[in-house]
């Protein structure tokens, strides 16, 4: 077993760990399952970690940072049609590239709600997955479209997240790339037009009041 620098030898059981729960479920992530998916010893997968559970939220904690990426390009200056579009896009891109990663966190989620608590806490996880980075680009498009949705905010983000869980279990079944593509491709068409549908009446009628009292 070749000798690693610490953190890389932390990122290979984090990775690891993954695979695991992806391939296999929480219940058989055990340490020692992810230790030797890792060509780790035990006890360097506990030097690294505490116990599983601090490994689970590492693991969480990877997630939501590879997201936040694919959120960089998304610019709510272009307004709200291309943020809602330039979104799903970026969710579609990390869903494809991460799917192993995507049924991680799924399975995280399911262990989360297993655990029980307060359902207002346990939902608000879905937040450091997409809520947060949605609810934040299309809240700034909104503003510069300087006319609001005709569905609020929080409908989108929760619609479009939803949406995303049920796309993540057909891409990991089918693999059929271009099938899902085009899904992201109508969910993207169906929130515009839900978030637009009226906004072009409603401009007129305010562009007559501003003429009239002219």
């Amino acid at each position: 077993m070749a000798y690693l620098p610490a953190e890389e030898r932390r990122q290979r059981i984090i990775e690891a760990a993954i695979e695991v729960i992806a391939a296999e479920g929480l219940a058989r992530a055990t340490t020692r399952r992810i230790a030797e998916r890792a060509d780790a010893p035990l006890g360097a997968l506990h030097y690294c970690f505490r116990n599983k559970e601090e490994l689970m939220q590492v693991v969480a904690e990877h997630g939501a940072t590879e997201l936040r990426a694919r959120f960089d390009g998304v610019d709510p200056a272009e307004g709200l049609e291309a943020t809602i579009r330039n979104s799903i896009a970026a969710m579609w891109s990390w869903v494809r590239a991460n799917v192993g990663l995507q049924l991680a966190l799924m399975e995280l989620g399911l262990w989360r709600i297993r655990r029980g608590g307060d359902p207002a806490a346990v939902y608000a996880m879905w937040n450091s997955f997409g809520g947060d980075l949605l609810r934040e680009k299309l809240e700034k498009a909104a503003a510069a479209d300087a006319v609001a949705p005709t569905i609020t905010i929080d409908e989108m983000v929760r619609f479009i997240n939803h949406r995303y869980d049920g796309l993540a279990y057909e891409f990991a079944a089918s693999r059929d790339e271009p099938a899902c593509e085009r899904q992201t491709e109508l969910l993207a068409d169906a929130i515009v037009l839900l978030a637009t549908a009226g906004r072009e009446a409603t401009s007129r009628r305010n562009a007559g009041r501003v003429a009239s009292r002219a």
